[in-house]
């Protein structure tokens, strides 16, 4: 069973508004949501490519960079929408700076979901969340910018009831999620 706690380096990552760095830490752990966010803030797409060459395929669900770019990519643009949804009008320079602050909530929001994961030993795995606690912590993390939940990836239909979703959408991005909790 792989530690998925959260280190006091990560911790002071976040401290430190080092996305990058705490989302890599968080790959070398296996942690399945690290995947996309390494991905949005990486420095290049040729770290991504690297950490997918050089990782265990399974972890990346035997899918390439191609795959994982658009994933980031899909996903900035959802944030970016759901900003402006949300009301939010700036420049593209603006609207990185904001998509950044949701991006630092996001992983905040992440970091606290895996301590309380241990914590109250939810699930099968301590430290790996399930599907439905990532969508929870995503809508948590977007409404404190005015985005609609719908702006996760997981949960795009309102009419839907999310944990269908949840079920059609789950091995887009987490195959190796918790299965409870």
């Amino acid at each position: 069973m792989t530690d998925l706690s959260i280190s006091p380096q990560e911790r002071a990552l976040l401290a430190q508004k080092n996305l990058e760095k705490f989302w890599l830490s968080r790959l070398r752990k296996q942690d399945p949501i690290a995947r996309i966010g390494y991905g949005l803030w990486c420095k290049s797409a040729d770290d991504l490519k690297r950490e997918i060459i050089l990782g265990d395929a399974e972890y990346w669900a035997h899918k390439g960079f191609p795959y994982w770019e658009f994933m980031a990519r899909s996903t900035v643009v959802n944030i970016s929408v759901g900003l402006q949804k949300a009301g939010f009008k700036g420049t593209v320079a603006e609207m990185r700076m904001k998509v950044r602050e949701v991006g630092l909530e996001v992983a905040w929001h992440h970091a606290m979901s895996v301590e309380r994961d241990y914590k109250k030993k939810l699930g099968t795995e301590p430290g790996l969340l399930s599907k439905k606690q990532i969508s929870k912590y995503h809508h948590i993390a977007f409404s404190l910018f005015g985005i609609p939940p719908d702006s996760y990836g997981g949960t795009w239909f309102g009419a839907v009831p999310d944990n269908w979703e949840l079920e059609l959408y789950d091995n887009l991005y987490c195959h190796d999620c918790d299965t409870s909790d």
